[in-house]
């Protein structure tokens, strides 16, 4: 099966991944949880039988089934891979599938079934960022190990987990760094961040000034605009005006994407770097379209479809991230020799980083099975677990707006987490 090279993105497909994982981020364009229902908290925390139950949680309702569906195969044939290998402990692990649903509400309600009913280990999910918070408290309480192939807020990253929830897609925080060093990549020493005035914006702002100091870049002006105002324009022209070196814009893709078109509007002459939901800014009616402020817009974004063509199926959103899950829980149980989701987890981490290199099942329980400790990289060969769970390393993808006002593919960027 053919690697999906970065050269194939199309601006349709480019767009498509950042609606992706605009779906599955702490965005504002992101509703918040309508309601979260009440749960029994009586449920014991599973015991360990000798066999490792994988529960899955994923979106086949709503408007998340669009990404979920496709990844259940995907999902069992990498369990299918693990059992024709002997299974976990000499028994064959099980999968049990649930409907993530539309909000938290149906989430929540899909784990307590888990819990009552399926005597989950471990778990792989919840898909949106805010999903995962409110499920998180739930799943800690019932000592139930986590890994989101998807979720990348900020806001997880200082979740007090104890040590039970990894995920395998960037977070927003390493995202941030990419940022950083795309304005450091100008030559400019001085930027201004504009955001967006919620949660969100809040929380990234903090991590975005981490990343600029780090790369000795100074933020000379903030700006904070609130998402539902309907006009940006004043707002725009005032922090061009101002502005003295690059701006770098935070936002969503609806008035993040207006606030894009509000500076492209002013006549900003500033580079602009932008974060991945506003690759599906629309440009093309904005009457500036064909200056040189279209060119001066760089944005980064993570590849959905990293490592997605040496899974068991092609171009599939997050395919890799997913047989990361079932990977890291299953070699983590073997290297425990338990079932018990603690356990497991006070392992996954040891299993990515700092052994031999492995990047699939086989191979890397070859390995254990020599008495040698492992550095599992997965099909992307960059992942490697951060001691709080996170990915520390990510191969993302930068665009630029082509002369049809849409994003297209500029290229690649590595990014390593600072210290």
């Amino acid at each position: 099966m053919a690697v999906l090279a970065p050269r194939s993105l199309t601006t349709v497909t480019l767009t498509g991944i950042m609606l992706l994982v605009a779906a599955c981020s702490g965005s504002s364009s992101v509703p918040a949880p309508d309601s979260v229902p009440d749960l029994a908290t009586s449920v014991a925390p599973q015991t360990s039988d000798g066999i490792l139950r994988i529960g899955l949680l994923i979106p086949q309702s709503g408007p998340g089934a669009a990404i979920g569906e496709p990844l259940i195969a995907i999902a069992q044939a990498a369990i299918d891979l693990v059992n024709a290998n002997g299974g976990v402990m000499g028994q064959d692990v099980e999968m049990i599938v649930r409907d993530e649903g539309a909000d938290a509400a149906s989430a929540l309600t899909s784990i307590d079934n888990f819990l009552a009913n399926d005597s989950i280990d471990v778990l792989i999910g919840p898909f949106s960022s805010p999903t995962t918070l409110s499920a998180l408290p739930r799943l800690m309480e019932s000592k139930i190990g986590t890994c989101s192939p998807t979720a990348t807020a900020i806001s997880l990253a200082s979740f007090p987990d104890e040590g039970l929830f990894i995920r395998t897609t960037p977070s927003e925080g390493l995202l941030t760094q990419a940022m950083a060093q795309l304005v450091a990549q100008t030559g400019i020493n001085e930027t201004s961040i504009a955001y967006p005035d919620d949660s969100y914006g809040r929380d990234f702002v903090v991590e975005l000034r981490r990343a600029l100091l780090i790369q000795g870049i100074s933020v000379t002006l903030e700006s904070a605009f609130a998402p539902a105002d309907s006009d940006y324009s004043s707002l725009a022209e005032e922090l061009s005006a101002q502005s003295k070196g690059v701006i770098t814009l935070i936002g969503d893709s609806e008035s993040g994407a207006r606030f894009l078109n509000s500076l492209v509007m002013a006549n900003s002459t500033h580079q602009i770097i932008v974060n991945d939901p506003l690759s599906a800014a629309d440009l093309s009616t904005n009457e500036n379209l064909n200056s040189s402020i279209r060119r001066n817009i760089i944005g980064v974004a993570a590849n959905a479809f990293a490592g997605a063509g040496v899974t068991p199926a092609e171009h599939i959103a997050f395919s890799a991230a997913i047989v990361d899950c079932v990977n890291l829980l299953t070699l983590g149980s073997i290297a425990a020799g338990s079932d018990n989701a603690i356990a497991i987890m006070s392992q996954v981490i040891i299993t990515s980083r700092g052994g031999s290199g492995c990047g699939d099942f086989p191979t890397c329980l070859s390995l254990l099975k020599a008495g040698l400790n492992i550095d599992y990289n997965g099909s992307t060969g960059q992942l490697d677990l951060d001691p709080n769970g996170d990915p520390s390393r990510a191969k993302f993808l930068t665009f630029s707006f082509g002369n049809n006002g849409l994003s297209a593919y500029k290229g690649p960027l590595d990014v390593m987490s600072a210290p």
